[in-house]
């Protein structure tokens, strides 16, 4: 896909996710709280930007037919630590319920015992909303990252295919279409190395050699594509090894992990020569 937007739409989104998550967490009946839980799952699936982070922390196929069946009727989900696999696991979860039109007595009673208004409150507090929070922190983390909130008149370019999607600056105005040449895709580049190598240089990893490395790929692929040069896949794989390393070190969802994925998948989009 590719598609030009602006500060208006991105609140769009946003205020339309805040809308389907806030309905469904004020829910206090067992029916209602389903029909709203499939409406959150529609808003999820229906907006690329979304999905696709959502695409982005899968991590497994989780057997939730079994993991119902098996589970002692006193027992709550075991939710994983891992922030992507918790995400990918609750999403997975909600899906399995509206697809199979569970009732929240079949999979929450753990969460309220004897009260089903207690039963989706908790429910939603313990598990849903940690979903929530995780979809709200990210769209807020674009929001900075595409320079929103400094630039009210930013325009974005959004590209590749979900799971893959790719946010640049983009010089547009109004619904002009933006044509994607090898010089305005470098400068997209250069403006996510120059980002990528301050939060490098200002990381607290201890592993000093793989930042260094890292920080020497990032330089000189930015280089090479400023000045028109082949950036040989060679090189391209240590930068992707490397800033896939720091990022296991800084941890999923940090500025800097998420910084190091849009410089490769921003490698990947420029046509070299």
């Amino acid at each position: 896909m590719e598609k030009v937007m602006s500060h208006e739409d991105f609140q769009i989104i946003s205020k339309n996710f805040r809308m389907a998550y806030g309905q469904m967490l004020s829910a206090t009946d067992i029916d209602e709280a389903l029909r709203l839980t499939k409406r959150f799952i529609i808003a999820i699936d229906k907006e690329p930007i979304i999905k696709d982070f959502i695409e982005r922390t899968h991590t497994q196929v989780y057997d939730f037919n079994k993991i119902i069946e098996e589970k002692n009727g006193e027992e709550k989900f075991d939710l994983p630590i891992d922030p992507h696999e918790e995400v990918s696991y609750i999403y997975q979860l909600l899906k399995y319920v509206t697809e199979n039109n569970l009732s929240y007595w079949d999979f929450a009673f753990p969460y309220g015992r004897y009260k089903g208004a207690n039963i989706i409150k908790n429910f939603n507090r313990e598990v849903i909303r940690l979903l929530v929070d995780q979809i709200t922190s990210y769209l807020e983390e674009k929001a900075i990252i595409m320079g929103i909130h400094g630039n009210p008149n930013a325009k974005i370019v959004v590209t590749g295919s979900v799971g893959n999607l790719m946010f640049t600056e983009g010089n547009v105005h109004g619904n002009t279409t933006l044509n994607q040449t090898h010089n305005q895709d470098s400068e997209g580049l250069q403006s996510i190395a120059k980002d990528l190598i301050q939060l490098l240089n200002n990381s607290q990893i201890a592993d000093t050699d793989l930042k260094e490395d890292a920080i020497d790929h990032v330089q000189e692929i930015a280089e090479k594509v400023e000045n028109g040069e082949e950036v040989k896949p060679s090189l391209i794989r240590r930068a992707t090894t490397a800033l896939t390393n720091v990022a296991g070190l800084a941890g999923a969802g940090t500025a800097l992990a998420t910084t190091g994925t849009q410089f490769i998948e921003a490698i990947k989009a420029i046509p070299m020569p």
